[in-house]
C-alpha cells in the first residue's frame, strides 16, 4: 500500500485506457493488482498527503454502482477523490487516461442551497420599468435609472464576481445552467448569468505526461485547491452544505422459520 506520494507510474493512465477499451469482469480480474499499484494506490497516497491541509479525502471505489444503471460498465475508467470544506464545499481530483483534473464547488445545489445561492447573488437587484410601460433597456444601469436601485453587483454578488474573475486557468462548469431564467427574475437582471446556475463548480485540467511520475501532481493539486479557497469560502458562507440524505434502509429479510 502506498504511504508516501511519489506520483503515478506512466503505466497508470495507460491501464485506464485499457480498461476503457475492455471494461469487463475478465479484464478486471486479470489486472486488479496493477490497478491497485498503478492507479488507486497513488491516489490514496495523494489524498493522505493533502489531508493535513484539506482534511480527509474519500477515494472512489473502482466498481460502478449499477443499482439504478444496470446497463452501465462495471468499472470506473478514472480514479478520483473528494474532500469537503468545513461548510460542505467539495474539492475534487480525478485522473483519467488523458488528464489530471481538479474541481471546487458544488456541481448541483439541492433546493435549500439553490434558494440561498440565488438570494446571495440577487442582492435585491431590480431593473426599473421604462416610462409608459415600454420594455426596459437591457443595457441600462439600474443605478443610473433609479439611485435607490443596486448597481450591477453589490455585496456578496460583487464578491463572487471578483472571486470568479481571479481564478485564472479555471473553467466555470456550465453543464447545469437553467435554460431560461429563474421565476420572477427579469430578462435584464444585471446578474442573470450567475442566477441561471443550478450549481457552482470550477475545474482545471492538465494533460498527462512524464510529470505525473513525480511529486508534481501533489504540488499542482495543492496549489489549485488553495487558489480556489476564496470561492470555497464564499460558498461556505452564503450557500452552505446540502441537506444530509438519510441512508436507505436495507430491505427487510424474513427470518428463517425456527419450528
Amino acid at each position: 500500500m502506498e504511504t508516501t506520494f511519489a506520483g503515478w507510474p506512466i503505466e497508470g493512465p495507460a491501464l485506464l485506457a485499457e480498461l476503457a477499451a475492455d471494461n469487463t469482469h475478465e479484464f478486471w480480474a486479470n489486472h486488479r493488482d496493477r490497478h491497485e499499484t498503478q492507479v488507486r494506490g497513488p491516489m490514496r497516497a495523494l489524498a493522505t498527503a493533502l489531508e493535513p491541509e484539506f482534511g480527509p479525502a474519500r477515494v472512489f471505489r473502482p466498481q460502478v454502482n449499477r443499482r439504478f444503471r444496470p446497463d452501465a460498465p462495471p468499472y470506473r475508467t478514472d480514479v478520483g477523490a473528494v474532500a469537503a470544506s468545513p461548510g460542505g464545499c467539495v474539492l475534487g481530483v480525478v485522473l483519467t487516461a488523458t488528464a489530471l483534473s481538479v474541481s471546487a464547488g458544488h456541481w448541483a445545489f439541492d433546493g435549500p442551497q439553490l434558494e440561498r445561492y440565488r438570494a446571495a447573488v440577487d442582492g435585491g437587484a431590480t431593473v426599473p420599468a421604462a416610462p409608459d410601460g415600454a420594455a426596459p433597456d437591457p443595457t441600462a444601469d439600474p443605478a443610473a435609472l433609479d439611485p435607490a436601485a443596486p448597481g450591477p453587483a453589490v455585496g456578496s454578488a460583487a464578491e463572487l464576481s471578483a472571486v470568479l474573475d481571479a481564478l485564472e486557468g479555471w473553467t466555470l462548469d456550465e453543464s447545469r445552467l437553467l435554460a431560461g431564467r429563474p421565476r420572477g427574475v427579469a430578462a435584464a437582471h444585471p446578474r442573470l448569468a450567475l442566477l441561471r446556475h443550478r450549481g457552482l463548480q470550477v475545474t482545471r485540467s492538465w494533460k498527462v505526461g512524464p510529470w505525473l511520475a513525480t511529486e508534481e501532481p501533489l504540488h499542482r493539486v495543492r496549489e489549485a485547491w488553495r487558489a480556489a479557497g476564496p470561492l470555497v469560502a464564499w460558498l461556505d458562507e452564503h450557500v452552505g452544505a446540502p441537506v444530509p440524505v438519510p441512508p436507505r434502509p436495507r430491505p427487510a429479510v424474513d427470518a428463517a422459520p425456527t419450528g
